[in-house]
């Protein structure tokens, strides 16, 4: 027997003609991740606290270097499952969503990657028993999503952008983000806070503007960076619009103030530009390095969001 299968029977894979029940809820994990847990296995919290309630054990549904999660999601959603349990960072949850959108099925995080930063904003607890307590018993609440358009497909759930912010996640130095975790991002900033500064138009519902010198364009969901940086102050993720936000310093030393008004959570230097609607379309010039929660997506010209107001269903603290 494999080492997925000795995994999957010791999570409780379903006996012979009983696989329906077995399967109602399902555990899409990151193993990579998982690897890196100190502690207790988040797959046999779920498990024992799923028996203590008296509902079947979860059904294991691993990723892979071909799939980030949402083939294994919808695999999930084939076999009958009424919960899914994402056990991963933003991009494993990332993917997840996107198999889950729209189908009114919901989803429970338990999150175990490097920054974390959906699960941080929507108010996921960072203890693993606290996040599998919320999983198996939390409040189910609405929130949106952002629909990336062509070419990319997919969607957004807390964060993308363009520029500066893709660069700093793309060359994060992966030894350390398996020691430190989002502290590595800072690492990456630094190398890149001197990178030449690009022109975009950035629509926002059809209205249109230019800015020159921009290091970086984010669109978000949710409004908190790591390190207390709150880039959209007012953001919410149920609120049926998206963020979007222009920092264009002019020099290195530019970051200076920016980050002084984005930790008191003000609105921002005259470098700082916020706009909101449903839908985003960022142009830049040439090709820019882009990601969507915390993934890359291929380089190119058009980042291009709309929002989908409630589509995700997701499970906090009741």
């Amino acid at each position: 027997m494999s080492g997925t299968g000795r995994i999957m029977r010791g999570l409780g894979e379903a006996p012979a003609g009983n696989q329906g029940a077995m399967a109602q809820v399902a555990v899409v994990v990151h193993e990579e991740k998982l690897a890196a847990v100190r502690g207790a296995d988040p797959r046999e919290l779920l498990r024992a606290a799923l028996l203590a309630r008296g509902e079947p054990p979860p059904k294991l549904y691993p990723t892979s270097s071909g799939d980030a999660g949402e083939g294994a999601t919808r695999a999930a959603l084939a076999e009958g499952a009424q919960l899914v349990v994402v056990c991963g960072g933003d991009g494993t949850l990332n993917a997840c969503a996107a198999a889950l959108a729209g189908t009114g099925v919901p989803m429970a995080v338990v999150p175990i990657g490097t920054g974390n930063l959906v699960a941080r904003n929507l108010g996921i607890p960072r203890d693993l028993a606290s996040a599998v307590a919320t999983a198996v018993g939390g409040a189910e609440r609405p929130v949106d999503l952002g629909r990336l358009g062509p070419p990319d497909g997919g969607v957004l759930v807390g964060m993308a952008g363009v520029g500066l912010d893709a660069a700093m996640v793309q060359d994060a130095p992966k030894a350390l983000k398996r020691r430190v975790g989002w502290p590595a991002y800072v690492v990456s900033l630094v190398r890149h806070l001197a990178d030449r500064g690009f022109p975009a138009v950035v629509e926002v519902d059809g209205r249109r503007s230019r800015h020159w010198n921009v290091r970086t364009v984010v669109v978000g969901n949710v409004g908190a960076l790591h390190g207390g940086l709150a880039l959209f102050p007012d953001a919410q993720p149920d609120d049926g619009v998206l963020e979007v936000a222009v920092l264009a310093p002019r020099t290195v030393l530019g970051w200076i103030p920016v980050a002084a008004r984005l930790l008191r959570g003000g609105g921002g230097p005259p470098t700082v530009v916020r706009r909101r609607g449903r839908h985003i379309v960022i142009t830049g010039r040439g090709s820019l390095r882009r990601e969507a929660d915390g993934e890359p997506l291929p380089d190119g010209s058009v980042l291009d969001v709309t929002v989908e107001p409630g589509a995700l269903l997701l499970r906090t603290e009741g």
